[in-house]
């Protein structure tokens, strides 16, 4: 990784002969020798971790195809696979266990989760996965750095969860009313701690029916009524949803170093000087569940602004 040798060394004085001991009320037990990990709570724990993990892709075969994210402690594969092709995602799986058998880590097959995405009735599901002696459970939906998946793409299962984690923060603005705080006090708090519940990688899901739309609509709302505010002109949540999804594609689109850059259709120029300025990409979407995606989205509300 090209550090320096006494970044090197410092890191290695600081977790050689490390001891630990364990207190019991006001019983000390023996001095051991703790030879592996780093001390939690270290700012250089995490950071260091990430580096012990920085290779597990490379364990991969690069003729399986296997795509393979990490973020923090998490870590997805996922592949295509082409109708009449086999999948090789057990291998992969073997491949990383390997590699943690030689990292002196294991693999939690009870929280590991497999998914299979599919519109196609007539293609048989693959075989289960398995790691050791044990299968993986195979899910329909499941949480992912915050986001509820479903293996039908529908939003459902997030907006069941976001809605209800949002109507238990309700507390905090009735708490608000009953103390007689100003109105500001808890429009912060709508602003700071329920608000956010309902936006969270709002981009990536935003694209959602109208009932499912009422549905997040109707937690604003109730806030506004438990508030007594209803003069405080707050936007829309969709209208919030739709400004939230052209930054973040502008965003990506302005850094060519963000791994989703390479997914955007790059902006054309014209050959000759007509009258409009509109230099955004056409996509064509044969489904409503791909013209609900984020990249769709994305460009049809640019075009519309």
């Amino acid at each position: 990784m090209n550090v320096t040798k006494a970044f090197r060394l410092w890191t290695r004085s600081f977790l050689e002969d490390r001891r630990q001991q364990v207190k019991l009320a006001e019983t000390l037990s023996s001095v051991k020798p703790c030879p592996a990990g780093v001390p939690q709570g270290s700012v250089m724990s995490p950071a260091l971790f990430n580096i012990h993990i920085n290779d597990i892709e490379n364990s991969i075969p690069d003729g399986l195809s296997i795509n393979i994210c990490k973020y923090a402690d998490d870590c997805t594969q996922d592949e295509v696979v082409s109708q009449g092709s086999s999948s090789h995602m057990q291998e992969a799986l073997e491949a990383v266990q390997e590699w943690s058998n030689r990292n002196k880590m294991t693999i939690n097959s009870k929280k590991t989760k497999d998914m299979w995405i599919c519109f196609n009735t007539t293609i048989p599901a693959p075989e289960p996965l398995v790691i050791g002696n044990e299968v993986v459970e195979r899910v329909n939906s499941h949480k992912l750095l915050g986001v509820w998946h479903q293996n039908n793409l529908k939003w459902n299962c997030h907006v069941k969860n976001i809605v209800r984690r949002a109507n238990k923060r309700m507390f905090s603005l009735r708490e608000c009313r009953r103390a007689n705080l100003p109105p500001e006090v808890g429009i912060t708090c709508y602003e700071s701690k329920i608000r956010p519940v309902l936006e969270y990688e709002a981009p990536l899901w935003g694209g959602l029916s109208q009932y499912l739309i009422d549905e997040i609509e109707s937690i604003q709302n109730r806030c506004i009524k438990i508030l007594g505010t209803s003069g405080c002109n707050f936007e829309t949540l969709e209208q919030r949803r739709a400004h939230l999804t052209v930054k973040e594609y502008q965003r990506i689109l302005s850094d060519p170093t963000n791994p989703c850059n390479k997914l955007i259709p790059q902006p054309f120029t014209h050959e000759h000087d007509l009258r409009t300025t509109n230099n955004l990409p056409y996509v064509v979407s044969y489904t409503k569940r791909h013209r609900q995606s984020f990249i769709p989205r994305a460009i049809s509300l640019l075009k519309q602004s």
